[in-house]
């Protein structure tokens, strides 16, 4: 089954406010089990140019899990703190499922 993944690009416009989300939705991600992958506002382009953006990714076990995620009244509690401190986007991605084989062996 494919890994879910919850990606958000925002530009944060209030931080003292935006406080209030970053501190709550780690324990409301680990609730849903998922893990922090990346959390920041340090991104190195090696190709073309990147905005100045606040980047999180979230992997969880299932697409499905993430849909959990976002709509549980633990997260939708939260989720206006971040509209209404921030401008950007979040978004569900889906990982792909790989099998490598070497020399006849599945890896």
């Amino acid at each position: 089954m494919p890994k879910g993944y919850f990606f958000v690009e925002i530009e944060i416009t209030d931080p003292a406010a935006y406080e209030a989300y970053r501190t709550s939705v780690p324990d409301i991600i680990a609730a849903h089990g998922g893990r922090i992958l990346v959390r920041g506002e340090d991104a190195q382009p090696l190709d073309g140019l990147v905005q100045h953006r606040r980047r999180v990714i979230v992997e969880f076990d299932s697409p499905e899990a993430v849909k959990n995620f976002y709509h549980s009244e633990a997260y939708q509690a939260v989720q206006p703190i971040r509209l209404k401190a921030s401008k950007g986007f979040v978004c569900l991605l889906t990982g792909t499922e790989q099998i490598l084989q070497l020399s006849g062996h599945l890896l």
